[in-house]
């Protein structure tokens, strides 16, 4: 994982979010619905989103005024979200499933990436993943517990792969680069999008294994809100996406432009080249800011999220489908 930035460049955003949305005080006073949002990690590529929209001013277009917070992972984020310490999260939606079966007052409210970038992934011509048979007897850096352990639960079940059939490294988050590019492993799992950027970086090509095209279908980015913000600032919500897709299309037309203004702003690990690789790959697994239905969730995919959560034991008491997520927020 990229290495966390300092308190200084935590408040630079929200400096930039909150306090420089420049319409007089009687205005803000008047029409501005303020938001706090807690993102999944610190600075990444992806979060440029959040910048392009204060820089190009579409929170103030929209009427809202944005506080953005760097998170600790999606877990972290969706408990402290759900005790109302912040709004909004954006977040990876299956761990707001996941918290939600635990009774955390969370919803989802928006989707865009509705394939897990969940993978496999080693360096071309040291290893070749083309089929869970190929998992065998090769070394595999995973962090436990968290979303890495989750997918590859799922992922065993879906493709009927026993416990101790495949050799699993235990190792830290910061330590799966190392191992991966010094050949301590001879792949890693994580998301697709950040260790493509990372080997491409490192002067290698790529080998993938996407675990979406082997029977695992949890979700990706998203949305999700406290029910307390729900009942009582839907506007906020509403107009926190509607700024929030289109800095996500600028995003997405000129991916350059988005890093080297992130990386204006505040510390993110890597050069701009990798700095956009790794935005590209998120933006290529995801549901495209153009799209009419950007954000929208349908009932297939939560009823196939929710019951692959449940047959690997990490959802034990059922709730009904509008428990978990709504698309009453999705912009028009």
């Amino acid at each position: 994982m990229p290495r966390m930035p300092t308190p200084l460049h935590r408040r630079a955003l929200l400096v930039g979010a909150a306090g420089t949305l420049a319409a007089p005080a009687a205005i803000r006073a008047q029409n501005v619905e303020r938001l706090k949002l807690l993102l999944d990690w610190g600075w990444l590529p992806y979060h440029s989103t959040f910048f392009l929209a204060q820089e190009k001013g579409y929170f103030r277009d929209a009427g809202v005024e944005v506080e953005v917070e760097q998170g600790r992972g999606s877990n972290t984020t969706a408990i402290v979200v759900g005790q109302r310490g912040f709004d909004m999260g954006h977040i990876n939606t299956t761990n707001v499933a996941a918290a939600i079966a635990r009774g955390v007052p969370l919803k989802s409210v928006a989707l865009y990436q509705h394939r897990t970038s969940a993978s496999f992934v080693g360096i071309k011509g040291r290893v070749r993943l083309s089929s869970p048979e190929s998992l065998r007897n090769i070394k595999i850096g995973s962090t436990p517990g968290g979303s890495d352990g989750l997918s590859l639960s799922v992922f065993r079940r879906a493709n009927r792969i026993p416990e101790n059939a495949l050799n699993i490294i235990s190792l830290d988050a910061s330590a799966k680069t190392a191992a991966l590019l010094t050949g301590q492993v001879d792949c890693v799992s994580g998301d697709s999008h950040a260790y493509r950027a990372i080997v491409q970086g490192a002067g290698f090509e790529p080998e993938v294994m996407e675990l979406a095209s082997f029977g695992v279908p949890l979700l990706g980015f998203g949305f999700a809100a406290n029910e307390q913000a729900i009942r009582e600032k839907p506007e906020a919500i509403r107009r926190t996406l509607v700024a929030v897709k289109r800095a996500m299309a600028d995003q997405a037309a000129d991916t350059d432009a988005a890093c080297a203004l992130i990386k204006s702003k505040v510390q993110v690990a890597g050069n701009q080249a990798q700095c956009v690789n790794y935005a590209r790959g998120l933006q290529a697994l995801s549901q495209p800011p153009a799209d009419a239905d950007w954000g929208r969730a349908s009932e297939a995919e939560w009823r196939a999220l929710v019951d692959t959560l449940t047959a690997v034991g990490e959802i034990r008491q059922q709730r009904p489908l509008d428990a978990y997520y709504t698309n009453d927020f999705v912009p028009a």
